[in-house]
């Protein structure tokens, strides 16, 4: 018997990491785009313009990173994005550090590193909050310019918009202080995630399946609307541990004053992507825009100021997609 928190849990067998990974492939292998790529019925609440054609000043604290407009990238911007003069960037808050409200602003490393790109291609930034569920939809049907919030670049979403990659982060779980969590004997638990990632509809489904294919208890996936929600059920010992995105949970640890801790290494990694509809002319200029951050060496002062340096990537792509 192992002590998870206050509830105890009996454990039956223990999942090797090889046969676990054996699963996880065969799980993943036959899924579809997952949760997050479904249409959601939630409202759109435009936020802060964050960046203004010409100059960009980051709103985030601390040094500021300037980007300065590039003519020639501004002139492959599609009508009618360029005569409007704004990126309309569709984004789901809270999610620190990729974004969230500040004062009444949306802000985050996300909204640094797409206001930089649009201040490139001589834009400012419309930065309009909804669902997660609701983003890639939204980017589809034309709602947004671009849809932005941390979104891994996988095959099944490849397959209904196009994805320029910028940044890398995997999964990587947390638990409340003291606990002794492992990601890879986790049967039987109650964890957390939030509703629509990649954690809630195939890391977590998968591995609760591995748990009673080999005649475990399965794993108690608690889904949550915000990453928040689950944090303060973590908190108050409603769930175990919650699985996320690994920059989100070394933010939240980082801020618990010593309350959470992380279960494990983060693993799965794979590139962030802001997400365009299929076929869109501006995923070029785009991927171009973010390539300069990256050469500059802005992008990399950006992941510095939110303590995100660990996942900074040297080259830009569309459809950059390692995993299914």
């Amino acid at each position: 018997m192992r002590r998870f928190g206050d509830r105890a849990v009996t454990r039956t067998a223990r999942l090797s990491a090889a046969g676990l990974a054996v699963l996880l492939a065969v799980a993943v292998a036959g899924c579809s785009s997952g949760g997050d790529d479904t249409s959601a019925g939630s409202s759109v609440t435009s936020g802060t313009v964050t960046s203004a054609s010409g100059t960009s000043t980051s709103a985030s604290g601390g040094e500021s990173t300037t980007a300065t407009r590039d003519d020639a990238l501004a002139a492959r911007v599609p009508e009618p994005i360029r005569s409007r003069g704004a990126l309309i960037v569709g984004t789901a808050v809270p999610f620190a550090p990729g974004e969230f409200e500040k004062n009444g602003t949306v802000v985050g490393f996300d909204v640094d590193v797409i206001g930089e790109a649009a201040t490139i291609l001589g834009l400012r930034t419309d930065i309009r909050t909804t669902g997660f569920p609701s983003i890639l939809p939204g980017v589809h049907d034309g709602t947004f310019d671009v849809g932005a919030r941390l979104i891994f670049d996988t095959r099944p979403r490849e397959e209904q918009v196009d994805m320029v990659t910028y940044f890398s982060g995997g999964t990587q779980w947390m638990q409340r202080a003291g606990s002794d969590v492992d990601p890879e004997n986790s049967c039987g638990l109650r964890v957390a995630a939030e509703t629509g990632t990649v954690q809630a509809d195939t890391e977590l489904p998968a591995k609760s399946s591995a748990c009673e294919t080999i005649g475990d208890q399965p794993i108690d996936v608690v889904g949550f609307d915000t990453l928040d929600q689950a944090v303060t059920a973590l908190r108050d010992g409603a769930v175990d541990a919650i699985s996320a995105d690994s920059p989100v949970v070394a933010y939240a640890v980082a801020r618990s004053s010593g309350a959470l801790s992380v279960a494990g290494t983060p693993f799965d990694t794979e590139p962030y992507a802001f997400l365009v509809a299929k076929g869109s002319a501006l995923a070029q200029p785009l991927r171009d825009a973010v390539q300069e951050l990256l050469d500059s060496g802005r992008l990399s002062a950006i992941a510095h100021r939110w303590g995100l340096q660990d996942g900074l990537i040297a080259t830009s792509t569309i459809n950059g997609a390692t995993e299914s």
